[in-house]
């Protein structure tokens, strides 16, 4: 009895307790955009991407940690979002306030040594967060098994090292190179070789806890391995702005900034499973055109390289004319190779159509009781989900002996029939055979037969 009724609180009290933590990134952060506001004209040295993109970071992990928290209070993604959050907003603040008191204005604000020298450790939160923490728990909120803590436990261990480290390393801060360390400690330069060590740690537990979602994908339901490929697109294009991060280029700098930003975006669509099953399109695309436009830029530079040696070696000059030959070159070879790649990513990356994950959906909202109040509504959902799940366009739905409603035109013989319940409460669905003249396997059968009793239960209980 115990355990209901604390459920029951934890979710009269998720509103309030999400709205709290969205406050308390939200004020930091609105702090730390005012004084952004009020100094944006000043001499400011240049930093890592641009001024003020913490408050992006505070925006999107308080906004997904509070709606996360609402919807579903226990699973630990959403604090995980909402701490993250509270710390960029802290950090945003912090930087801010250091700029104004020992830039702007020097002396105008107390502990703006302080704030500056906060900086330059507290990131780290947020990386362990959003890093490895994230990836052990998604997408239900919880490690796949309890021997995958060390994980974790290895990234806060690395993270409380290199944080340390740098909270008293003397010299100039990192993020703050015109001042230096207020609290750095001499001799410390000897430990610099644990900074390589902290390191490992943090990328080896980040390294882990993509190897746990590996191992999670491959021991899960269909319901999950979908949640998982949002993250996985995520990752795709992080991966792809990673090098612009580290080019020294603004630009870059910004793509991989934007590029963090899809992780929790993608995680949080993931769990709250809004518009989940277009990510099969998204990886594809993303796919084809991401190889596309490298291979299309490769070729294209190697062949104005080409040319202009072969005009200088004919002419003794270059010619704008070997840019003009190199386009059409390559217009006229875009169409096969997007085909080609096309149809290499179908077959290597698209799985074939699982008709379990729209079908359990549809039988966790039968048992949830959303359909017992009007039972004809309930057996056409049941026929459109079914019929669309299997890729079929002819099917029927029956109760008792008389149809309920069909889908197609004209007569058919069934290819896959499932059939449950007793009497009035019995369920009869009978699908056609696919336009393609792809069969139904044994699981295409028991989704449709495990759907089909779920509404015959439910009938049979509300007779």
């Amino acid at each position: 009895m115990d355990e209901p009724i604390t459920a029951v609180g934890r979710g009269r009290w998720a509103p309030s307790i999400a709205w709290v933590a969205w406050l308390a990134a939200m004020v930091p952060t609105a702090g730390g955009l005012v004084l952004l506001a009020v100094t944006w004209n000043a001499s400011i040295p240049d930093s890592y991407g641009f001024r003020g993109f913490t408050a992006l970071f505070a925006l999107t992990f308080a906004t997904l940690g509070a709606i996360i928290l609402a919807r579903q209070p226990g699973n630990r993604i959403g604090w995980v979002f909402a701490v993250a959050g509270i710390e960029s907003g802290l950090q945003i603040l912090a930087t801010e306030y250091a700029n104004y008191g020992l830039l702007v204005h020097p002396g105008s604000l107390p502990g703006a040594e302080i704030a500056a020298w906060s900086v330059s450790w507290t990131w780290l939160v947020a990386v362990i967060l959003v890093g490895p923490a994230l990836l052990l728990v998604f997408p239900a909120g919880r490690v796949l098994t309890p021997r995958w803590r060390w994980v974790l436990w290895t990234a806060v261990i690395g993270g409380a090292l290199f944080g340390v480290l740098l909270a008293f390393r003397p010299g100039p801060l990192n993020n703050s190179l015109y001042l230096d360390n207020p609290f750095g400690v001499r001799g410390l330069q000897a430990l610099e070789p644990f900074t390589e060590i902290s390191q490992i740690m943090l990328v080896g537990s980040i390294v882990g806890a993509a190897g746990s979602l590996v191992l999670r994908y491959r021991r899960t339901g269909p319901t999950e391995r979908l949640q998982l490929r949002w993250v996985a697109f995520a990752a795709l294009l992080l991966a792809g702005t990673g090098p612009l991060g580290f080019s020294g280029q603004k630009f870059g700098q910004v793509a991989f900034i934007l590029g963090i930003l899809c992780i929790p975006i993608a995680a949080g669509i993931a769990v709250l499973r809004y518009r989940l099953y277009d990510i099969d399109f998204l990886i594809n695309r993303t796919i084809v055109y991401g190889l596309l436009t490298a291979i299309l830029a490769g070729v294209y530079t190697a062949l104005v390289a080409l040319m202009q040696r072969v005009f200088v070696a004919a002419t003794g000059q270059p010619s704008d004319a070997a840019i003009i030959l190199t386009t059409i070159i390559v217009v006229s070879v875009f169409t096969p190779i997007r085909a080609r790649l096309q149809a290499i990513v179908e077959r290597r990356f698209k799985e074939v159509r699982d008709p379990r994950a729209p079908l359990a959906e549809f039988v966790t909202t039968i048992q949830t009781g959303l359909w017992r109040l009007e039972s004809e509504a309930a057996l056409r959902r049941l026929l459109d989900v079914a019929a669309s799940a299997l890729g079929a366009t002819v099917a029927s739905v029956a109760r008792g002996d008389a149809m309920v409603a069909r889908i197609g035109e004209g007569s058919f013989e069934h290819t896959l029939l499932a059939t449950a319940g007793d009497g009035p409460a019995r369920v009869t669905v009978a699908v056609g055979p696919r336009p393609e003249g792809a069969p139904f396997g044994e699981r295409d059968r028991l989704a449709v037969q495990s759907a089909v009793a779920a509404v015959a239960d439910a009938l049979a209980r509300q007779v």
